[in-house]
């Protein structure tokens, strides 16, 4: 038999060619899908590293113990020795000034974060058949910092208030009769509230069954309501009863007046605020006499308020007063380091009638005062985990400008938008062929200063006062010491001096005019050269990655 017949038919048979070209395709595709699964276990597992990282630094920032901490929440997720840990506490500066990659330093002596590194490898099934590595490190990494909160207040505290300006001036904020002792304001100042608890309260009330606590600041209450569930939110211990009892007297006066006060001037929730009523935690503690005085204010429902007060205040033939209205002692809710509090600017006007001699004649005053914001700043929030009562915040207090005037100035002077009113002597004193005007002004410089509360001054609820130093007695004093008094006419030689009957006049006077301005900035929540601050609360041991 001839072989080339045979060759040529062999060359031209292509019958079972596929066979080796689809083994090839299909070592091929078997490589690919081996090396797709394998990658898919490489990216699950980064995904559950990163996610240990993340948990494994806020357990580590949580804890006195950062490494332990972090090994114990890798053990509680299965984990255990698998993966090879780095914890370096640190500091963390939530500055946006600072590039984010910048914000965290490792060591300090005072560490508020840890940042963790989680390195793990997984092993390969298929892809290593087609030359891939046996296996692939994964890694993740997490930056937490310790959110300690702190809850604080600025203003100026409704202590010491005369009881006869106090109630004439609610009264006619609230338009009713208040007939409250000095005792009753006493009693009413060192009676502590839950906010958080008073909005949980007062939730039914505006028609919120389940809701956050903003929502509930959104609505606006009756006065009634608001001293009613004053009531409910206070503190029951064995020293609350006066104020109860002043509280509930207070009630019983401002069941027909009608007014209504938006929660949102009054109280705020701070990092409460998004959560539901249902989350609660540490008492978020504010002043009974502090709300009233601001409620009575927001009530009024006017940007302006003019009150004649006409012989209430002792010592004084009358007293007239019209300012903007403020904000009193204001209160952050629970927030971190860096948020701040600012009080109200503030125009005030007081015209006073001043007795003279022997009741013959009177004398006219007016004063001006403008007041610029004082800021406080929560500078640092400590919460030692080993000694619980070691902690401390600290913030930062800057008070306001103030400037004092005496001088004819028209109501609409105390407009916030208007420039300051020029000064125009002041007809202090107008008699038949006699008249002595008089002007004067002083102003007190802004100073900044950092206040720190320890775990006692928290517990009792202690107000600090910063003050700018350069005040020192009396305020009308110190003004009156300032007076440019001008003589047009003339006296009775040997018999009537002007000057000196204006000047005697004015200095017996000083001390009513000085507890009618003390109580009026108080109800409006500001000092003249100082600010009141008190820290109310802390929530330690919170944490929240950052990185």
């Amino acid at each position: 038999m001839r072989l080339g017949p045979l060759v040529r038919r062999a060359r031209r048979d292509d019958t079972g060619s596929i066979i080796p070209v689809t083994a090839v395709a299909l070592a091929a595709l078997f490589g690919f899908a081996g090396l797709g699964i394998d990658l898919g276990v490489v990216f699950l597992e980064k995904r559950r590293v990163q996610s240990l990282a993340d948990l494994a630094a806020l357990a580590s920032v949580r804890s006195n113990n950062s490494v332990d901490a972090a090994r114990r929440a890798l053990s509680d997720n299965g984990y255990g020795t698998r993966a090879e840990l780095s914890v370096t506490p640190g500091t963390y500066s939530a500055n946006r000034a600072t590039p984010a990659a910048g914000r965290f330093a490792g060591g300090g002596s005072d560490p508020n974060a840890a940042h963790i590194r989680l390195t793990s490898s997984v092993r390969t099934g298929f892809s290593r058949v087609i030359g891939a590595p046996a296996s692939y490190a994964v890694s993740g990494e997490a930056t937490a910092m310790r959110a300690d909160l702190a809850a604080f207040g600025l203003g100026s505290r409704l202590v010491g208030l005369d009881a006869g300006i106090a109630n004439a001036l609610l009264s006619r904020l609230l338009g009713t009769t208040i007939t409250l002792s000095i005792m009753d304001y006493r009693a009413l100042a060192s009676l502590r509230i839950d906010a958080l608890g008073f909005l949980r309260a007062a939730a039914p009330r505006v028609g919120i069954q389940a809701g956050t606590y903003d929502e509930v600041l959104k609505a606006s209450l009756s006065a009634l309501d608001l001293t009613t569930f004053l009531a409910q939110a206070a503190e029951r211990t064995s020293t609350s009863a006066p104020g109860l009892a002043a509280l509930n007297a207070l009630t019983a006066v401002l069941s027909g007046t009608g007014l209504s006060v938006r929660l949102a001037g009054l109280l705020t929730a701070g990092a409460y605020g998004p959560l539901p009523l249902t989350r609660t935690g540490e008492a978020l503690w504010v002043n009974a006499l502090d709300v009233i005085g601001a409620a009575a204010f927001l009530a009024n429902g006017s940007n302006q308020v003019g009150l004649d007060l006409g012989s209430a205040v002792p010592g004084l033939l009358r007293a007239r007063i019209t300012l903007r209205i403020g904000e009193a002692w204001r209160t952050s809710g629970f927030v971190g380091a860096g948020a701040g509090l600012s009080t109200a600017q503030q125009r005030l006007l007081v015209e006073v009638w001043i007795p003279g001699p022997a009741g013959l004649i009177s004398l006219y005053l007016p004063v001006y005062l403008e007041l610029a914001p004082a800021r406080a700043t929560l500078r640092k929030v400590a919460c030692p985990w080993t000694t619980p009562g070691e902690r401390a915040v600290t913030l930062d207090v800057t008070t306001g400008v103030s400037y004092l005037a005496i001088g004819t100035t028209s109501a609409s002077a105390i407009d916030l938008g208007a420039p300051r009113p020029g000064l125009v002597p002041a007809p202090i004193l107008q008699v038949p062929l006699l008249t002595v005007s008089g002007t004067a002004s002083l102003e007190l410089g802004a100073s900044t200063q950092s206040v720190s509360f320890g775990d006692d001054d928290i517990r009792a609820g202690r107000t600090k006062t910063v003050s700018t130093g350069n005040l020192a007695g009396s305020l009308s004093a110190g003004l009156l010491a300032n007076l440019d008094l001008r003589i047009n006419g003339t006296g009775l030689p040997g018999i009537l001096d002007p000057r000196g009957l204006v000047s005697t006049a004015l200095a017996a006077a000083a001390q009513p005019i000085d507890a009618l301005l003390f109580s009026v900035l108080n109800l409006a929540g500001v000092k003249v050269g100082s600010a009141d601050v008190a820290v109310t609360g802390t929530r330690c041991g919170g944490a929240v990655l950052v990185q």
